[in-house]
C-alpha cells in the first residue's frame, strides 16, 4: 500500500487480524465537513504482499543495473 508508513503514523490506518484474515482499516471522512465516514476494510494476504516486494525488489535491481549502464556510458562518452 503506498503511503501505509506515513498514513500509519498519522493514525489514518490501523492494521489488525481476525481469525486467519489480516486486515488494513483506513478511516474516512467527509472532505466538506469533517464529519467521520465508515472506515475502509482492505483484506490482504501475507503471500500476496511478499510476491509484491519481490517484484518491486526485480524492480529495484534492474532500475539499478540500468542507471549503472548509463553511468558508465556517460563516463566513457566525457572521457572522449
Amino acid at each position: 500500500m503506498i503511503n501505509y508508513k506515513s498514513l500509519k503514523s498519522s493514525g489514518k490506518v490501523s492494521v489488525k487480524k481476525e481469525d486467519d484474515e489480516y486486515k488494513l482499516v483506513k478511516k474516512n471522512w467527509d472532505k466538506d465537513t469533517g464529519e467521520s465516514l465508515d472506515d475502509s476494510i482492505y483484506l490482504y494476504v501475507i503471500s500476496n504482499i511478499e510476491n509484491t516486494i519481490s517484484s518491486i525488489q526485480k524492480d529495484i535491481d534492474y532500475l539499478t543495473n540500468k542507471k549503472a549502464d548509463y553511468e558508465q556510458l556517460k563516463t566513457d562518452f566525457e572521457a572522449l
